[in-house]
């Protein structure tokens, strides 16, 4: 339970727009730092980011012939004689290339003899060659520029496009210019030039670095010049001829890449405008209004969170920024300036961040204040306690004692406080004295309810019900954490059985004479039966000799109305004592099964028999059905006749003059047999059906008494069906009639697989 409430940050920031004003002030400064250019090297690198993560492969249709450190050496001579560029040329056309560009400085003479071989396989290509044109600063001059064209003689036969780059505040070549000033006029880039249109923007546009330099086709300067390379690699392709040593000097810093020559930046610009990948930026209007909404509609809400939740706000927010900036980039060729809105939300987070440090001060003083609290609560519940507690470490030094136990052991709580525990107490250490697993923070039950002593200042040793509880306390998380080990405290519950035992003790003697009573009632039942029983049979049969007139007539009519009674309550009362001492044997456990295979619809007639004289007299109607083809059932013969006989003499008790008794059997589907006695006699009310299996339960005392009943003939069926391992079930509705069902087990059936044989079957009695 906590003892303070979260503090309320809403009604620290305010209402209204007062708590969005820190937050549009952020956004004021964020837009002027992006509007100066401020920003511009965290756009640099958001954008490189995105061509990390947008990887693409070039068009296929462009071929890179370097000039490499192994064509130097094998070549062994630099610079090399421009017959051999012409030879280059002439190569690349007989295989097919569409486009020849060289991307080397031809400005100046060399040879003649060379010069007019380089010009004259110009010619040979037939326009398809495109020379370099570029401008540069002259040397120690500000705004001089020096424009280089190649000879007047290269120039009759081929094309000419500028390679000038230009790199950016952060040294590195980002933009790539269509079209490129030249003396008053215009002049194409080597990559407007090889599209053969005129562009519709001439602003510059940003090369895309997600193109994969090693997806270019690339052969070595040396390789072309002897005809080592496949010419169906060159056939219809634009070829890009430059220096790629890096003794040469064309390298040059870019994003991603990190450092390519020249040539390989011309081929990306094309490649560039081939793919229709010539990234624009987004207008800063856009980057100005995402800024302003978060900071007006997400950033009051870094104020109103713990920094845990603020954090996962700041880093949702800002991952689909920069996700949405990424697609943007990767599938529209737009690079969005999203520098603004994200740092909009790292400047409201921290602003929201270091407004929770004032709520969390104003957070630990109220944890502070309801830690004394519960220390209080807690030191007034131990004191108040009837149960003696101590708290130990993990070396079982006393920390802490209430005065329950002081009382106890006869000592204060500083003289006990610092002694071991196994000074007064004596636990089980059978659990106790194993640490919590390391890393874990947990509360455990060591010992619960175990019975020892303690030992008091006297010497004197009090028994006591005990409990331990292992409280573990795993290190914190927190960097200013120094333990680095799991803290075990034991807690020691227990209580002074004295007066338990007294009063346990004289419980159990009074058990012990319910017990001996009990046993002596079951005892003298079972003899008082067992002495009536003769007195009753020679009553009855004299009784039977006299009624019968076995010896002559009795003379007079009252006399034989008087032997009848005689006899009738005589058999009455034989059969109350068999009755009793049916259920003392039960209720003794003295009662034992002896089992064996019999027939159902034999049994069911000898009761018929023995019945047909109570059936006769009320005219009673008796319907069976038992087939003589049911399975044998595996039962004490006994205890089914005694069964049968008391369920219907039952119901012929209960029936009307006229009444119906149906006596049936059956194997039911699920391999057991089913006995079912039914009548249509007066029935029970349906609250007196869980009654009338209890001994002497009268239903109606008046019917009960007019039959003679003493309620014990469905309390013996329901106890010999539970020896049988059966199921005893009463349906009964008054004034319709009652339906009993005893249903055995299949167990118990003659022809199912788990019917244990005779031989090998165990006398149920006996389990």
């Amino acid at each position: 339970m906590s003892y303070f409430q979260p503090v309320n940050t809403g009604s620290i920031q305010g209402r209204g727009w007062t708590h969005r004003l820190p937050h549009a002030a952020i956004f004021a400064a964020v837009a002027l730092l992006y509007a100066v250019g401020g920003l511009e090297w965290l756009e640099y690198g958001l954008m490189d980011s995105r061509f990390a993560v947008s990887d693409r492969a070039a068009s296929g249709n462009t071929v890179h012939v370097g000039i490499d450190s192994r064509s130097i050496r094998e070549l062994e001579t630099w610079p090399w004689s421009r017959s051999r560029h012409a030879d280059l040329i002439r190569r690349l056309s007989k295989a097919g290339a569409a486009r020849i560009v060289i991307d080397i400085d031809l400005s100046s003479r060399t040879t003649a003899a060379a010069d007019a071989d380089l010009a004259a396989a110009i010619a040979e290509a037939e326009g398809r060659v495109i020379l370099p044109v570029f401008k540069q600063r002259a040397s120690g001059t500000a705004n001089t520029l020096i424009y280089t064209e190649p000879m007047a003689e290269f120039l009759e036969h081929a094309q000419t496009a500028s390679v000038n780059v230009q790199p950016e505040t952060d040294s590195l070549i980002r933009r790539y210019n269509r079209v490129e000033p030249w003396q008053g006029a215009f002049v194409p880039s080597v990559a407007t030039q090889l599209s053969g249109t005129i562009p519709n923007l001439l602003d510059s546009f940003y090369i895309d670095y997600s193109i994969r330099p090693e997806s270019i086709s690339y052969f070595s300067f040396v390789d072309v010049l002897e005809g080592r390379f496949p010419r169906l690699a060159i056939k219809g392709k634009t070829v890009f001829v430059g220096a790629t040593a890096v003794e040469l000097g064309d390298m040059l810093a870019v994003p991603v890449h990190v450092a390519l020559p020249g040539s390989m930046i011309q081929v990306l610009a094309y490649e560039s405008v081939v793919l229709d990948r010539t990234i624009e930026r987004s207008t800063p209007a856009w980057s100005f209004a995402a800024a302003l909404l978060l900071a007006l509609l997400v950033g009051p809400a870094f104020s109103a969170r713990a920094w845990p939740q603020g954090m996962g706000l700041g880093l949702a927010g800002g991952g689909l920024i920069y996700g949405g900036a990424a697609w943007l980039q990767a599938s529209m060729a737009v690079s969005a300036d999203i520098s603004p809105p994200l740092l909009v939300i790292f400047l409201s987070y921290l602003w929201g961040l270091a407004q929770q440090l004032d709520v969390q001060s104003l957070r630990i003083f109220k944890q502070h204040m309801a830690a004394v609290h519960r220390r209080a609560m807690m030191d007034a519940v131990a004191g108040e306690s009837y149960d003696g507690i101590m708290i130990t470490d993990a070396d079982g030094r006393i920390d802490f004692v209430n005065p329950a136990a002081c009382k106890l052991i006869g000592l204060s709580a500083d003289e006990i406080g610092g002694q071991n525990i196994l000074r007064f107490l004596r636990p089980d250490t059978s659990e106790e004295g194993k640490p919590g697993s390391a890393g874990e923070t947990e509360t455990r039950v060591l010992v619960r309810s175990k019975v020892s002593e303690i030992e008091t200042n006297a010497g004197k040793r009090i028994p006591v019900e005990y409990s331990t509880t292992l409280a573990s306390l795993a290190p914190g998380r927190s960097p200013l954490e120094r333990r680095t080990d799991t803290r075990s405290a034991y807690i020691y519950t227990f209580r002074d059985m004295r007066e338990s035992l007294r009063a346990q003790s004289a419980l159990l003697n009074a058990a012990d004479k319910a017990i001996a009573a009990d046993k002596a009632k079951s005892e003298l039942l079972a003899n008082v039966s067992h002495e009536l029983r003769t007195p009753l049979n020679a009553i009855i049969g004299f009784s039977n000799v006299i009624k019968t007139e076995l010896f002559g007539p009795v003379g007079n009519d009252k006399y034989a109305q008087y032997i009848e009674d005689i006899n009738m309550s005589g058999e009455l009362l034989l059969e109350l004592v068999n009755n009793l001492l049916t259920v003392s044997k039960m209720d003794s456990g003295n009662l034992e099964l002896s089992e064996q295979f019999l027939r159902v619809d034999a049994v069911v007639d000898e009761c018929l028999k023995m019945l047909g004289g109570a059936i006769g007299s009320k005219s009673l109607t008796l319907e069976a059905d038992v087939p003589d083809d049911l399975p044998q059932l595996f039962a004490d013969p006994n205890s089914i006749r005694q069964m049968l006989l008391n369920l219907i003499g039952n119901a012929a008790k209960f029936t009307p003059e006229g009444g119906t008794i149906r006596i049936l059997a059956e194997l039911e589907p699920a391999g057991e047999l089913a006995v079912i006695v039914a009548d249509n006699g007066i029935g029970i009310a349906q609250d007196e059906l869980e009654n009338v299996v209890k001994p002497f339960h009268q239903v109606e005392d008046a019917m009960q008494r007019s039959h003679g009943a003493a309620g014990l003939g469905l309390h013996i069926v329901n106890g010999l069906v539970e020896l049988h391992g059966a199921e005893f079930d009463i349906q009964s509705e008054l004034g319709v009639g009652t339906k009993i069902t005893v249903r055995f087990p299949r167990d118990r059936v003659e022809g199912f697989e788990n019917v244990v044989p005779l031989s090998d079957k165990k006398p149920r009695g006996n389990d």
